[in-house]
């Protein structure tokens, strides 16, 4: 009778609760955006994105695979403590969507284990291409070819690592990470001058032979670069398949190492507000480092209360100046923190300094009848390109799904 009574409990403790109200309006918001109907096809089962280009000073709606995997991510984390109604039509629906994208990779030759941000369109001349709209591509903006990237492919392995699908493409991704780094090179990425030293061995960002090597090229900017926060993203995914699946290749192995140094060597040197070419602010990097640190990436963990500290830094300055209202960034905060200190392992000090940041968000949180959401222009993320364009990308439930991850974390 007494063991009946313990697994009873064991099983209370393990059920699934029932978001809280404002929770599930972000959610009903989460799941209500999702583009279920759309001229062009392969949008259907993403998020809208709303970025902003300033060479054409255009906010230009569109759809694209990395900000739709990683809404995709946050909502799993958040369905492992919580009930998401219908979450496996949210699912089906996109999963439908990413399987084109790996049947465009394959239809054009990209690398094992590679997807790309955009979709594969065809454009009046008949030539197919990876943009986001055929219409823009055909006016103003035909450099809009990009190829396959290794951040959006990481942010594809860890879906598919914790939805149990596509084993093959994260064994390709292992492998073919190892042949873009940054060794023996005759160009560099001129953000990459000012921050890294050369022949660092650690990740490229684009599965692309830079220029002149080959034509044509479809790298922004036809150079490689070593962007900090991707190369935190891969190792991520390298360390989720070599702590839970197998050994990795030894060039890659070889590879996460050279990255790992080139990490601690920017928080050592107080780098990481400018080692980034496509993200545009510290948090991102903290955010990163957080999941890499939490994948087990043993190598990263000698900085890891130096990370704490300043991220407690950062929270407090925000926390000061109200008048902000970055509140992506405080969600991405929430994250943080809670990923770097276990819950038993925090200080009444960082649990104040932790209540003090979702009373901010929840204040953030822009309530309607039917949904709430948070209506930041803050950027999620954003890059130079050529020299012309900068892009700014926000999407409202990519950064709602940043917000309901946050609220939900223990």
């Amino acid at each position: 009778m007494r063991q009946l009574v313990l697994l009873s409990l064991c099983l209370c403790l393990w059920a699934k609760q029932d978001l809280p109200p404002l929770e599930a309006k972000l959610y009903a918001y989460i799941q209500q955006s999702q583009i279920k109907d759309h001229p062009i096809s392969r949008y259907i089962g993403t998020w809208p994105s709303y970025p902003k280009y300033s060479g054409v000073r255009k906010e230009i709606p569109e759809s694209n695979s990395f900000m739709t995997l990683q809404t995709l991510i946050l909502l799993e984390e958040v369905n492992q403590d919580y009930i998401l109604p219908d979450i496996d039509k949210v699912y089906a629906l996109a999963n439908q969507q990413l399987d084109t994208y790996l049947t465009d990779a394959q239809a054009t030759h990209e690398p094992k284990g590679t997807i790309a941000f955009w979709p594969l369109l065809q454009d009046d001349d008949g030539q197919w291409i990876r943009s986001f709209d055929i219409q823009w591509y055909n006016r103003s903006m035909r450099i809009l070819n990009v190829g396959n990237d290794f951040d959006t492919s990481s942010q594809a392995f860890a879906w598919f690592y914790l939805s149990h699908q596509n084993s093959r493409f994260q064994e390709g991704f292992t492998q073919s990470v190892s042949l873009y780094t940054d060794e023996n090179r005759s160009l560099e990425h001129p953000a990459n001058q000012v921050w890294k030293q050369k022949d660092s061995g650690a990740f490229l960002t684009w599965a692309e032979e830079e220029a002149p090597l080959k034509n044509p090229n479809r790298i922004m900017d036809l150079v490689n670069d070593v962007d900090c926060v991707v190369n935190l993203n891969i190792l991520t995914a390298l360390s989720l398949y070599e702590n839970t699946i197998s050994e990795l290749p030894p060039l890659t192995l070889q590879a996460k190492e050279n990255s790992c140094e080139l990490i601690n060597n920017i928080i050592i040197n107080e780098q990481e507000d400018n080692c980034a070419t496509w993200y545009t602010r510290a948090s991102h990097f903290y955010l990163a480092y957080a999941k890499a640190y939490k994948a087990d990436t043993f190598c990263l963990e000698g900085e890891h209360k130096q990370i704490i500290k300043r991220a407690k830094k950062r929270v407090k300055y925000l926390l000061s100046h109200p008048q902000i209202k970055r509140y992506t960034e405080i969600a991405e905060y929430i994250i943080i923190l809670k990923s770097l200190v276990a819950q038993k392992e925090r200080s009444l000090l960082l649990k104040d300094l932790l209540l003090s940041l979702e009373i901010a968000l929840k204040q953030g949180i822009t309530q309607k009848q039917a949904y709430a959401y948070l209506p930041s222009k803050h950027s999620l993320f954003g890059g130079q390109a050529f020299g012309i364009f900068h892009f700014n990308w926000y999407g409202r439930a990519n950064a709602t799904a940043l917000a309901l991850r946050a609220l939900t974390m223990p």
